[in-house]
């Protein structure tokens, strides 16, 4: 049986995205998909999990789908799998800032996500301009 702990996740985000363009029949069907397929384990992910997940990213997934997107030739795959890249290696430098520093890391900032590329930045503001997809400071939504 093929591994499938990651489809939640993907119909989840696709559900968004169509909500974000208006396709709310589509973004309905991807929510009800999403809650088909288990999670990678039972209950809330730890740090250290988190930090497993994303250098298995890093290390192997990314350069799986580089070699899979150059064999094909194809330049969007190329774009996704580099912004993908980028945006999980600062995920990586931030969870181990935060497994250094602890919650002393988010005392007096904040946390803002890209919305168009997931891109996380912590700070007093969000960037002007992401510095992985180029999205204006407006795409970045605060973490609560």
């Amino acid at each position: 049986m093929p591994d499938t702990t990651g489809l939640s996740a993907v119909f989840s985000n696709l559900s968004k995205a169509a909500d974000k363009q208006q396709l709310f029949d589509t973004a309905e069907r991807f929510s009800k998909l999403s809650t088909l397929f288990p999670g990678a384990g039972p209950g809330e992910p730890t740090i250290e999990s988190l930090r497993a997940e994303v250098a298995r990213d890093v290390e192997r997934d990314y350069p799986a789908l580089q070699a899979a997107g150059t064999e094909a030739s194809d330049r969007g795959v190329l774009r996704a799998v580099k912004w993908g890249e980028k945006v999980t290696t600062a995920q990586r430098a931030l969870i181990d800032r935060y497994t250094a520093k602890g919650d002393q890391l988010l005392d007096e900032k904040k946390l803002f996500v890209c919305e168009a590329c997931g891109f996380i930045f912590l700070g007093d503001e969000p960037p002007e301009i992401c510095p992985v997809c180029k999205a204006p400071s407006a795409r970045f939504s605060t973490v609560k």
